[in-house]
């Protein structure tokens, strides 16, 4: 039978003590388990391995922390055709399907193929380095510098520097706007509770074919959030004058881009599957974490 990975909040005993307790379930089911062992210090007796050793036939990835964590998890797994389980020990919690509570009851089920799966669209973020003395070639696999997988957003952003700088955008070859802000978040439906919201983007519903393109505090008030075609091929690039810009992906990588560099996002290939509760909906969600309804 396929292994079972964990993966484990940093820093937080409480993730170690709630592993120990599902890997008996997970023993008792036929199954080993794999805890990757980076960031945390494990007992002797658990079957630990490193983030390169994991293999690619889990029978699923079971995240202990919180939506970061499920973030980490899913950056790891990459194109990996592996569900990801997530037990909330954060604050929020969007991406996460149980309790601590309810882990061994929820872990129990999703072994048994009790728990219902649900498929999450991921971007593809290219960055193009291309030639200063031909800034309008069209990028080629000989100008590809990194490529990335998210599962939330793509953040084009300025942080070591308290002000605006610009950004072209380009939707499917067609100009939008040069943006002047503190920075650009495309952001998928998944991430659409995250970075978006917080910047005044909209709520999409998990299952929609939309992208978000929000900027983050611009400077013209009428430079209002954009819903795009999940297909579309978004282009961003840094202004000329613009310096120390830092591309983001869902909070858990980053690389820093230089004068020039052509940022492309658009639909991966491959989408995540995560575990759904069985009883409670996206607005159940929405009610608990948003407080929506409750008078104060």
């Amino acid at each position: 039978m396929p292994p079972v990975g964990f993966i484990l909040k940093r820093d937080q005993p409480e993730s170690v003590a709630l592993c120990e307790k599902l890997v008996h379930v997970v023993r008792e089911l036929g199954h080993q388990e794999l805890v990757l062992r980076e960031h945390v210090d494990l007992p002797s007796w658990l079957c630990s391995v490193g983030e390169k050793e994991l293999p690619t036939d889990l029978a699923m990835l079971v995240s202990l922390g919180g939506d970061g964590t499920m973030l980490y998890g899913a950056g790891i797994l990459g194109d990996r055709s592996v569900p990801l389980l997530g037990v909330n020990l954060g604050r929020l919690g969007f991406l996460t399907c149980s309790t601590p509570h309810e882990a061994m009851e929820t872990l129990t089920a999703a072994l048994h193929g009790k728990l219902p799966m649900e498929q999450r669209h991921r971007l593809r973020c290219r960055v193009y380095r291309l030639p200063k003395d031909q800034p309008d070639v069209t990028p080629g696999p000989e100008h590809l510098l990194v490529e990335r997988t998210a599962l939330n957003d793509v953040v084009v952003s300025q942080p070591k520097m308290a002000r605006l700088f610009e950004l072209d955008a380009f939707v499917d070859g067609d100009a939008v706007t040069t943006y002047r802000a503190d920075g650009l978040i495309i952001s998928t439906p998944t991430g659409s509770t995250a970075y978006n919201l917080a910047a005044g983007g909209p709520i999409l519903m998990p299952n929609m074919e939309a992208v978000v393109m929000s900027p983050i505090c611009p400077h013209t008030l009428t430079a209002r959030p954009l819903v795009v075609h999940l297909r579309s091929l978004i282009e961003v690039r840094p202004g000329k004058d613009a310096s120390q810009v830092l591309l983001t992906i869902d909070g858990q990588w980053s690389h820093m881009l230089e004068p020039g560099d052509l940022v492309q996002v658009t639909c991966s290939d491959r989408p995540l599957t995560i575990y759904r509760p069985l009883c409670r909906s996206f607005f159940d969600l929405l009610r608990t974490k948003l407080h929506w309804g409750v008078r104060v």
